[in-house]
Order: C-alpha cells, then structure tokens, then sequence
C-alpha cells in the first residue's frame, strides 16, 4: 500500500475493555492499521456493572501502554434486557452528532453492534464494516439451554426471534464483512448483499508469540520442571463449551505418569481450582498468566488442549488461542469440532488426536518449522493485508 495521509476509522464493541480478546484483536489491529495510513479510534460500550472496574482499570492501562491510541469507555445497558437496543441506539446517536465528520468508516465488532452502526447510519453516512465473529443465534440457543424454563421460553420468542433479525438486516444492510472462516461465510454468503468481503482467522501478532529455545529453558528453571518432564498446557476459560468434563478425564489419565503434568492458564483459576481439586496437586499447576506472559508459558509447553463440544457455535469458530498455540509450534490435542483449527493443523502438522494422546514431543527444529508455517494462516502482518484490501474497496 503506497504511503498517504492518514484516515481516520472508528472501531465500536459493546464488550467493554477486558483483559485478553481486547487486547490480542482489538488494540492490536489499531495498531496494526497504523501501518497502513488507517488510524483507528476505539468507542468501547460495557453493558455489565460487573465488569465495569475492570474496563476501567484495563483503559488505564491501554492509554499507558498506547498512548497514541484513542480509547473511549461508555456505560450502555445490557443488551439482554427489554427495550435496551433503543436505549444503546440513543447513545450512538448521541455520539455520531458529535463527531461524524471526524471517521472515515466505521468496523463494528460482532452482529449487535454492527447492527446498532448501520441503524445509526442517516446519522454518521459512513461505511459500515460488519465484523461477524461467530454465529451469534447458535451461541444464543447454547447459553439458553443452560436457563432455567422461563428464561429459555423468553429467550426463545424474543432474543432468538431479535438476532435473526439483526443478523439478516447485517447481511442487507453492512458496506462490507469480516469472517473468521469459511464455514462462518457459509452460513451468510447467500444472503449477503454486498461482494466486498474478507475471510480473515483471528490474527496473532507473530511479535508477541513465536518459539524460542532459549526462553523454553529458562521458563523451565523458572518453575523447576526438569528438561525429561512433559507439559500439557490448557489456556482458556472455564465456560461450558470448552468439554472441561472431558479434558478433565484426559488430564486424571496423563497424571498416572508422574513424568508428566498440566498447566492449566486461565483467567478463573479459583473456577479450576474447585472444578480440578481432585487431581494430583504436585503435577498440577493452575494459574492466572497475563497477556504478555502467555507466550512464555506456550513454550515451556510439550502439548496444547483445544477440545470443544459438537456444536455449532465451535465448529464455525476461528478460537485465537489456536493460532497462538500453532505460531508457538505446539502440537495441539483435539478434537474435530473446530472446522478451521482441525484443517490448518493438518496442514501444518502438528494435529494430534485426543483419542490417541502421544508423549512424543517435537524437537524444537520441528516447533521452529511449524511456528515460521503457521505465519501464513495466521500472522498478524499476513492478515493485515486482507483487512486494508476490504477497507480501501469502499475508500478509492
């Protein structure tokens, strides 16, 4: 892309500022986008008073770290409760008044805000990029099928009935869209009016995860496990979907070798601790691993988990811990139930079945090789030249 003056783009979620997607896909696409003349600033909507405290405490620490970033929190109503799409339409409203002359286009972070930016667009007149990370409906039926009876039967007439809605107005209505894979496009092309469109994996900037034989080693002295021991690594959260019941077999089979052990990284390490207790505690690490020190963790590692259940919602999904264990070199235990992880990983080799869990681990040529592969399905400085392609299509 030649060099040219800066544009100006706004960047919208309602998912308020957390810890980690915030800051491996939002924070680090405006920052990739400088690159290109595309200047981003951020307007993060948080519709949980729960998470308030933490959007905020995270904003702190973006504008320290990215002080030439525009970061902008605001309060919005949960999107789950009657009549708050009005309410959180006003606020946009409100917001594009003043300051519509200032963007270029607008790239809406999932289904609902999309639909929210493109409402608001007598108000902004701007392009409309539909960033759709999953199938939203699927997801929807899957948490409601956890409710209790009345909660299912509203979800079911009301907020089922709404994101069909949306998600066909998104298909109709946005200036160009963005999926995680090709079996997420499946389910849209049909209906999708525009042609400017992009399939872009969950990026993983290949700065910030990559192997290093080096720091393997010290992270092993670090936390005293010996060079002959392997490590089983789950990263991740302690949500339904992730077949925790399942892993949590696997993990009691690996422990009967006292050679090995599991590392379990995720941001409930109270949740594991009571869900894993019964496990063997002195080959069991459970621990809250920042953003910055994850790629450390991946490469003490010998094996990553990434099992999930036969879903829909999974089997379309792009999860971003898979391009960062593959940029990392992990062979990775799955199942089937991720179209594009189980894919890429054959392509790549370093799939491993979770009916037939091997010790052999990989040399560290092999992760070497593996990690400079995986930099063509999933590096960040590879995709970025999808993303400014489908940008300037609406630009020029």
């Amino acid at each position: 892309m030649d060099k040219r003056p800066n544009k100006k783009a706004l960047f919208i979620l309602h998912e308020g500022i957390g810890s980690t997607i915030f800051n491996s896909q939002v924070i680090e696409h405006a920052r990739g986008m400088k690159k290109f003349g595309l200047d981003f600033d951020i307007l993060a909507y948080d519709t949980f008073a729960k998470t308030w405290d933490l959007s905020n405490k995270n904003l702190s620490k973006f504008k320290n770290t990215d002080p030439d970033i525009k970061i902008m929190l605001k309060k919005a109503m949960n999107i789950y409760y009657p009549f708050s799409s009005i309410y959180n339409l006003c606020l946009l409203v409100a917001f594009f008044i003043k300051n519509k002359d200032h963007y270029s286009f607008i790239q809406g972070r999932a289904d609902y805000t999309t639909f929210l930016c493109l409402l608001t667009k007598p108000f902004h007149g701007l392009p409309v990029y539909w960033d759709c990370r999953g199938d939203a409906v699927s997801e929807l039926e899957d948490s409601l099928s956890r409710k209790k009876v009345l909660i299912r039967f509203i979800g079911n007439i009301y907020l089922l009935g709404f994101n069909r809605i949306v998600a066909y107005f998104n298909c109709k209505m946005s200036d160009g869209a963005i999926f995680v894979s090709r079996a997420l496009s499946a389910i849209f092309l049909k209906k999708l009016k525009t042609k400017c469109y992009e399939i872009i994996p969950c990026p993983v900037s290949e700065e910030k995860f990559f192997f290093d034989r080096e720091l393997r080693r010290t992270m092993r002295e670090k936390l005293n496990i010996a060079v002959h021991k392997s490590v089983y690594l789950y990263s991740g959260s302690m949500v339904a979907y992730q077949s925790l019941q399942q892993q949590y077999e696997q993990y009691e089979a690996i422990l009967k070798n006292p050679d090995n052990m599991v590392v379990i990284a995720t941001s409930q390490p109270d949740v594991a601790h009571e869900f894993f207790k019964s496990l063997k505690s002195d080959q069991l690490i459970i621990t809250s691993v920042s953003f910055s020190e994850m790629n450390a963790y991946y490469n003490l590692s010998d094996f990553a988990f990434l099992m999930r259940d036969k879903k829909q919602l999974n089997y379309v999904a792009s999860p971003t811990k898979f391009g960062e264990y593959c940029l990392t070199g992990l062979p990775v235990i799955m199942n089937e139930t991720v179209d594009q992880a189980y894919t890429v990983s054959k392509e790549l080799n370093n799939y491993v079945s979770y009916l037939n869990i091997t010790s052999e681990k990989f040399n560290d040529q092999k992760r070497a090789d593996i990690s400079v592969k995986a930099r063509d399905f999933y590096s960040r400085k590879v995709l970025n030249l999808s993303y400014v392609r489908l940008y300037e299509a609406n630009l020029n």
